[in-house]
């Protein structure tokens, strides 16, 4: 199962500017009991951070949307990505050029693959 996160607020300006209502994507997958969060941070630098329910809660409370999806990460995933959108496309296995931020990537998911 993967779990597809989307924050309202990030700390960097470039994002604020041009994306819209979301400016942050993760990946969430379930490991061992728990959830590990996969956070992009630069390219070829992948946090992966270990989270519980409660974790999940609170960051729901602070305004992140989940979206669950019952596929597992797509087999020809290349953790090398540019963008957060780049690496959750290519978890998902999606080949859409033309999503280019999270609140994109959130439009698409929630019309096509939920």
């Amino acid at each position: 199962m993967i779990i597809i996160g989307f924050s309202t607020t990030t700390s960097k300006i470039l994002p604020r500017v041009l994306c819209g209502k979301f400016k942050h994507c993760v990946i969430i997958t379930k490991y061992a009991g728990n959830f590990i969060l996969h956070q992009f941070v630069k390219r070829k630098h992948i946090c992966r951070i270990t989270i519980t329910e409660r974790g999940l809660a609170q960051l729901e409370s602070n305004g992140w949307v989940f979206i669950y999806k019952k596929s597992p990460i797509s087999p020809q995933f290349d953790p090398n990505a540019w963008t957060c959108v780049d690496y959750v496309k290519r978890a998902l296995g999606l080949h859409k050029i033309w999503i280019l931020t999270p609140n994109d990537l959130f439009k698409y998911i929630q019309k096509n693959l939920t």
